[in-house]
C-alpha cells in the first residue's frame, strides 16, 4: 500500500450506485477516489493507468466483469487489491472471484462502514468478505478442489512456507529448508496468517493440513 490515503479506484455501470459510493468514500479521511469506470475495459485501462491501492469492481459490467478483470491484474499488476461488489449470492461466483485472486467480496447492500472496512482490510493485504458469506468462505478456503490451487491469495513462496507449517516447522527451520533469514520467513507467516484470517500458525497449519498441502519427503514443499 502507497504511503498516506489508501487510493481507490471505482468501477460500477450504475451511475446512482456509482455516484453513491463515491461519495461514501470521499468523506473517509483515510482515502482517495483516484478514478471511476462503467465498463469493465475503461476499469482495467485506468487500473493500469492510476495503479490504485484498492479497485473496488462490480461483478457484473459492459464489456468485461469483475471477475475477469481481477484474473488479468495478477499479472499485469499483482499489487493492487480487489474488493468485488456483488448483488448476487450464488456460489459460482464467489469461487469464481476468490480463484481470481480477489481479496474480498462483499454485497452492494452492505452498510456503507462496512464498505469502508471492507478496503481498509484488502488495502492491507488481508481477506474480507460479507459477513454473511463467512462459513462458505473458511470452507473453500480450507477445502480447496482437486481442480483449483487452494489459497490462491497466497504468492508460491508463501504456499511453500504454509506447507512447512502444516509439518509443524518453526520460524528457524522454514528459514534453513527454504534458504531464508529467520526475519524473512517470520515475515512470510505474518502475511499468510493476515490473508488467510487465521488467528495463529497452528491454525493455518491446520488449514493447510486440511488442503493436502505438506512438504514432499526429503524436498521442497509442492509450489
Amino acid at each position: 500500500m502507497s504511503p498516506g490515503p489508501i487510493t481507490v479506484l471505482v468501477a460500477e455501470d450504475h451511475p446512482v450506485f456509482l455516484e453513491g459510493l463515491v461519495a461514501r468514500l470521499s468523506v473517509a479521511p483515510d482515502m482517495t477516489v483516484v478514478a471511476t469506470a462503467r465498463t469493465g475495459t475503461d476499469a482495467e485501462r485506468l487500473i493500469l493507468d492510476h495503479g490504485p491501492d484498492v479497485a473496488v469492481l462490480d461483478i457484473e459490467m459492459p464489456e468485461r466483469n469483475g471477475i475477469e478483470i481481477t484474473r488479468r491484474l495478477r499479472g499485469a499488476a499483482p499489487h493492487v487489491a480487489v474488493l468485488i461488489l456483488t448483488a448476487y449470492d450464488d456460489d459460482e461466483r464467489l469461487e469464481g472471484a476468490m480463484d481470481a485472486g480477489a481479496l474480498g467480496y462483499l454485497s452492494k447492500h452492505a452498510e456503507p462502514e462496512t464498505v469502508l472496512e471492507a478496503i481498509r482490510t484488502v488495502a492491507r493485504a488481508a481477506m474480507f468478505f460479507d459477513p454473511l458469506l463467512t462459513d462458505r468462505i473458511r470452507d473453500r478456503l480450507r477445502a480447496g478442489s482437486q481442480q483449483h490451487r487452494p489459497f490462491r491469495q497466497l504468492t508460491e513462496r508463501e504456499h511453500q512456507v504454509l506447507a512447512l507449517l502444516a509439518a509443524n516447522c518453526s520460524n528457524e527451520a522454514v528459514a534453513q529448508r527454504l534458504g531464508m533469514s529467520t526475519k524473512t520467513a517470520r515475515n512470510h507467516v505474518s502475511s499468510i496468517l493476515a490473508k488467510l484470517s487465521a488467528r495463529d500458525r497452528r491454525q493455518a497449519a491446520e488449514m493447510a493440513r486440511e488442503a493436502g498441502m505438506t512438504p514432499r519427503p526429503g524436498g521442497l514443499p509442492d509450489p
